[in-house]
């Protein structure tokens, strides 16, 4: 069988091996470590729209599904056995690329408070700063003095619109980047893009405008408000790196001086609250103030190689930045087939119906773990779109007010009080890792 044999290089160092081939209708794909045991799996394509005008057969079924699971395989930082060019880029050259490569990928914050940064808190030597809830983006100010703009996933443009970059929408953080001359070129930021003033948390409305084609994006923009840009971090300043070799706070004031130029109002920081104690309090103010949440930083971490990497897969530097929410949030892969015993059905007028999906996460070997099942927080809409098995697995955001750890000396890895938020269409089952499991 002819494969397609693909490479990534995994933190440890060792080589990741993905192939594929495709046969009649048949998709087969092979993974493991370079030198060991490989698994198989086999998926088959499916005849669609017989006899309408669009119809696709079995196995050109296969051959689409083969050809997005590679593209997915080459943002992640996979490359073809033989290519030259995507794994070999220095992090010392990468201001220079235009546009910077679809597998390079910025860190997250933690999503629960780690020891150490507990710790630090308690000292009063962590800041707490603003978390919007918006959606993030990268910003590149070119070696050329040219605005370039990437999604979370480092993609140039909106997948229905391919050949119109996401700055074409943005004009205002074009103007912004661009005629500022404190910004100077080969500077890469990272950020959130909110709504406007007034209207910080809204996240529905930046993701109608990123969800929206370019024409209606603006038209939104022009009635309800110009989205800004929160700066985060900056990874590279001036052709250099910053992030992993400078300390947060002296990234922060280097944004600082951007902010300060600025002639609109679209680029900002954002506000950091006076350091406090204990997490009750934190939450409370979260809660008075009205904001989605906060992140504490060390300001002496620099992160490190935790900042980035060409892996195409986010790291989380525990110690170095964690979330805090009023109520905590995370996001799990559900799944829900009751005939098999995952998951259950609802009762009374949604008998038959959506009840309650198993959660998962992944462990720090990225094995799939069970939580605890979630049966709150649908809306009687969801439970009507969702009640077949094709709606699942899927990525979710559950609240919850507490949760334990088999790894803690917890009796299971379960959620307290769990309810359903909203789907996370924006990230993969892989994202769903906790290292504490």
């Amino acid at each position: 069988m002819d494969y397609r044999e693909f490479h990534n290089t995994a933190r440890s160092g060792a080589t990741r091996v993905w192939r594929i081939a495709v046969e009649g209708s048949q998709i087969y794909t092979e993974f493991g470590q370079l030198g060991g045991k490989m698994q198989e799996v086999v998926d088959v394509g499916k005849a669609k729209n017989l006899g309408k005008s669009n119809e696709v057969s079995a196995e050109q079924d296969a051959l689409n599904i083969a050809e997005r699971t590679i593209l997915s395989k080459t943002r992640k930082g996979y490359r073809e056995t033989g290519e030259q060019g995507r794994m070999e880029l220095n992090p010392y050259d990468l201001p220079e690329c235009d546009p910077l490569p679809e597998n390079l990928c910025f860190y997250k914050p933690y999503n629960s408070l780690s020891s150490r940064m507990t710790a630090l808190l308690k000292a009063g030597q962590a800041w707490l700063v603003r978390k919007y809830d918006g959606e993030m983006m990268v910003v590149q100010k070119t070696m050329a003095g040219k605005c370039k703009m990437y999604s979370r996933r480092m993609l140039r443009t909106h997948h229905l619109e391919t050949d119109i970059p996401w700055e074409e929408r943005f004009p205002q953080i074009v103007m912004e980047i661009e005629g500022n001359s404190n910004i100077p070129n080969g500077t890469v930021l990272l950020g959130e893009m909110i709504a406007a003033a007034g209207e910080e948390d809204d996240r529905w409305a930046v993701a109608q405008i990123l969800k929206s084609k370019c024409r209606k994006a603006l038209r939104l923009q022009e009635t309800s408000g110009w989205l800004r840009f929160v700066i985060w971090d900056v990874a590279w300043a001036d052709g250099g790196i910053l992030l992993g070799q400078m300390a947060y706070k002296s990234r922060r004031g280097e944004a600082s001086y951007y902010v300060d130029n600025t002639e609109g109002d679209y680029l900002l920081l954002p506000d950091i609250l006076d350091p406090i104690w204990p997490i009750e309090a934190i939450q409370e103010d979260i809660e008075t103030l009205g904001w989605e949440g906060l992140v504490a930083i060390d300001p002496e971490a620099t992160y490190g190689d935790k900042g980035f990497n060409l892996r195409g897969k986010a790291e989380r530097p525990r110690t170095a930045c964690c979330k805090i929410k009023p109520v905590y949030e995370d996001d799990f892969v559900a799944m829900w087939d009751p005939e098999n015993g995952i998951g259950k059905y609802g009762n009374g007028k949604y008998r038959g119906m959506l009840g309650a999906v198993e959660l998962y996460q992944r462990n720090s070997s990225g094995e799939m773990t069970y939580i605890c099942s979630c049966g709150n927080g649908w809306s009687k809409e969801y439970i009507a779109q969702n009640s077949t098995l094709d709606c699942w697995p899927k990525v979710i955001q559950v609240k919850y007010e507490s949760r334990t750890y088999k790894s803690k000396g917890g009796d299971t890895d379960a959620l307290q009080f769990p309810r359903f938020v909203q789907e996370r269409t924006d990230k993969s089952e892989e994202e769903c890792l906790n290292p504490d499991l």
